[in-house]
């Protein structure tokens, strides 16, 4: 049985399959106990966008802080008012914690939100809203926002269930939420859409000189949800890498994939990448990455830097194609 924590994870694997265009908007809650001797914070919250994490909760302001300040993300949808003594206080009471003593270290932990698939046409193909508790790992509770009913999905949670069943009021105003979640994300995508820019360029293959490793790199495209291969003849090739889609720091994404081809073999190749249903192309051959900008921005790297040949390669090559890429790091949650 997968524990509870593994549902918030389960969403961002679906992704991996560029084909489904699934959007979701999603806050996680983390709440522990206080046991004696432990330090550090006891409560935590996060929502992300996709993949972007677009808000936390700051327990120093006491309040939530943006970090995506595009207005449209928060033009219909804001974070859902729940406070956090209130999340500490649940923990503290499933684990009869009192004021003065928490024996061993107990976690309460929410995730809230909706999601939504898309067609290749743009339609929306199925909607879901999800509002879930999990303790000490388990599944613990959850809302269905139809019947404005709770589900107890462990013995512990029948007490909790009886009353916040009883609690209509709450309960309305969070299926309205729900429900303003659902329309907000299904029409939010279709007014953000970014193109693609890709480049082609080639290097040797480390352990074989007779091979060159022939790259494509699509970047700047919003949203991410983008599918990409490198034809010869229009017979599309196994790739030899990719990493996958990542974020940029301006809040658009990009991939980059790289296929074995062999020295002699230069011209045919295309990278053509599907986004929405329009598809974007770039050929490759022998001369075609070599341009009068490029020429200049190498020279100037010859005239200036004392280095030898092989540096001098890699500055190009780096000044070139690789100034917009940068690393990121993985979300992490406690």
């Amino acid at each position: 049985m997968c524990v509870f924590y593994c549902k918030i994870f389960t969403i961002f694997n679906k992704h991996f399959f560029v084909t489904r265009q699934i959007h979701y908007l999603l806050f996680v809650y983390t709440t522990l106990t206080k046991p004696d001797g432990f330090s550090g914070p006891v409560f935590s919250a996060v929502c992300l966008y996709d993949d972007i994490w677009i808000s936390y909760y700051s327990n120093e302001e006491g309040t939530w802080k943006r970090d995506w300040f595009d207005a449209e993300i928060w033009r219909n949808t804001k974070e859902p008012h729940v406070s956090r003594d209130w999340f500490i206080n649940l923990v503290n009471t499933l684990a009869n914690c009192t004021s003065s003593s928490c024996y061993g270290l107990h976690t309460l932990q929410r995730r809230v939100g909706c999601e939504v698939e898309k067609r290749p046409d743009g339609s929306v193909m199925h909607v879901n809203a999800f509002e879930e508790y999990g303790y000490d790992g388990l599944d613990f509770i959850a809302f269905n926002h139809y019947t404005l009913q709770w589900i107890d999905k462990s013995p512990k949670a029948k007490e909790t269930k009886m009353k916040w069943d009883a609690d209509r009021f709450r309960n309305k105003l969070l299926q309205l939420y729900l429900n303003n979640c659902m329309d907000w994300i299904s029409t939010f995508n279709a007014s953000k859409n970014t193109p693609p820019v890709l480049h082609m360029f080639a290097s040797a293959a480390p352990r074989d000189q007779s091979e060159l490793i022939l790259t494509c790199l699509a970047t700047g495209f919003y949203p991410k949800h983008i599918e990409m291969n490198i034809t010869l003849n229009n017979i599309t090739l196994h790739p030899f890498s990719s990493t996958g889609v990542r974020p940029n720091d301006d809040q658009t994404f990009q991939i980059r994939t790289s296929v074995k081809i062999h020295r002699d073999e230069k011209r045919g190749y295309e990278c053509r990448v599907l986004q929405s249903n329009r598809t974007f192309t770039i050929s490759w051959g022998k001369y075609d990455h070599i341009t009068s900008q490029n020429l200049i921005l190498c020279a100037k790297l010859l005239y200036t830097v004392a280095a030898g040949a092989f540096a001098i390669e890699v500055l190009c090559i780096m000044s070139l194609f690789y100034k917009n890429r940068r690393f990121n790091g993985e979300f992490i949650f406690i």
